[in-house]
């Protein structure tokens, strides 16, 4: 049986989080975990107020909520080749997302952005796809110009830099996501980080209201995790991805992407705070950031040295996942699962998951022919892996690039 390597299922856990896992299910608990979490941010974000949520769109959510009670203006500018999640949470805020290209990095078009900016524009929103820096000073002029809200989207980038600083670290406020298979993961969860002192007060006052997880949903969620590590090893096999479908059904290990936001509609329970029981595995993820990113950069270094740089990037990013493009893109996709190997497929769609009817997320076909060209092609090699594997992805890669 050939080793697993998949890029969306669970790739940052290792031995000590399963431990972990396991002793939180017996009863363990850390009371000083969210403190000691806070103090591991603040090397990266040493100013604002930091709030954790269940997830980042949740976050946005919130914090676009937040602004609308104190600006009229009624449009948020999001990029296009991004998850349906995005205009999701912007719509469940009760405003419009207006959507921009993108340019050779994978982040806004300027010009595109410059000619979508109106008297309306309230926020836009930085992407840093794949964990690559958008170019931010000329956004930041734009924004400053416009008198624009900036929210940082480090989804895919918590650990990136820009000219030397963190990115986070410019705007308003600033995303982070624990989901499982971004950055660092605690299986669900996020973070805003307010740096707008003016906006500080009004989001810890209502953040106050929010509910919480309740003991049993936590516990479900370790427990699916548990047998969800515990089945990796036998991914090749179609019984286990029917357990794994089972494991959804019953929302133990819950869709990335729940059937009601692929319709528009907010999940119940939407809009809650971080459980409390999950501050260990956090902790425990984000002492690993280093390594995980320092390993992220090697094994793209490794890639760019065979060739396969084919876009642009600035400042230093993480390479949460390296963008590959290829006409064949289904077949080589389909071959590699042959051998075990599960690549990605960010953004198959100019919003993924793929829709058929874009006009629910108030997306207009044609409207950023870049992104939907360019999601016709495009597919992820894994960073979080050895150099070992790295070169046997080379390898089986190089079959179809000649």
């Amino acid at each position: 049986m050939k080793k697993l390597i998949n890029i969306d299922l669970l790739p940052n856990f290792e031995r000590d989080d399963e431990e972990l896992i396991e002793k939180i299910l017996k009863g363990y608990e850390d009371l000083r975990a969210q403190r000691e979490v806070e103090l591991e941010l603040r090397k990266y974000f040493p100013q604002g107020e930091i709030l954790f949520f269940g997830s980042a769109r949740e976050a946005l959510t919130f914090f676009l909520s937040i602004l609308k009670r104190i600006d009229n203006r009624q449009e948020v500018l999001t990029q296009a080749f991004s998850c349906l999640v995005v205009p999701n949470a912007i719509k469940f805020a009760n405003l419009r997302p207006v959507f921009v290209d993108i340019g050779d990095d994978f982040n806004f078009d300027l010009e595109d952005l410059k000619s979508k900016v109106g008297y309306n524009s309230l926020a836009l929103i930085i992407q840093n796809t794949f964990g690559i820096p958008a170019k931010l000073e000329e956004i930041l002029r734009l924004a400053k110009e416009k008198n624009i809200f900036v929210i940082e989207n480090l989804t895919h980038a918590l650990g990136a830099r820009y000219e030397g600083n963190y990115l986070g670290n410019f705007g308003d406020a600033t995303l982070l996501s624990f989901n499982r298979n971004k950055v660092i993961s605690s299986i669900i969860g996020g973070a805003l980080i307010i740096r707008n002192d003016f906006l500080k007060k009004d989001c810890l006052e209502n953040y106050k209201s929010l509910n919480e997880w309740s003991d049993w949903e936590v516990k479900g969620l370790l427990l699916g995790t548990k047998i969800l590590l515990k089945l990796k090893k036998y991914y090749h096999l179609k019984v286990t991805k029917g357990a794994i479908r089972f494991l959804r059904f019953l929302e133990i290990t819950p869709e990335m992407v729940t059937s009601e936001e692929k319709q528009g509609i907010k999940p119940k329970n939407y809009l809650r705070k971080f459980p409390d029981k999950l501050f260990p595995l956090l902790l425990n993820q984000l002492k690993k950031l280093e390594k995980f990113n320092n390993q992220r950069k090697k094994i793209a270094q490794i890639y760019i040295n065979s060739n396969l740089l084919n876009f642009s990037f600035q400042g230093e990013p993480n390479f949460l996942r390296f963008p590959v493009f290829s006409q064949l893109r289904k077949e080589i996709l389909e071959d590699f699962k042959k051998d075990n190997i599960y690549l990605g497929d960010w953004y198959r769609c100019v919003l993924a998951p793929c829709s058929n009817n874009l006009k629910i997320f108030d997306y207009q076909e044609k409207s950023c022919p870049q992104a939907e060209k360019i999601s016709q092609t495009v597919f992820n090699l894994p960073t979080l892996i050895s150099e070992e594997e790295a070169y046997l992805v080379l390898e089986k890669l190089k079959k179809w690039l000649k």
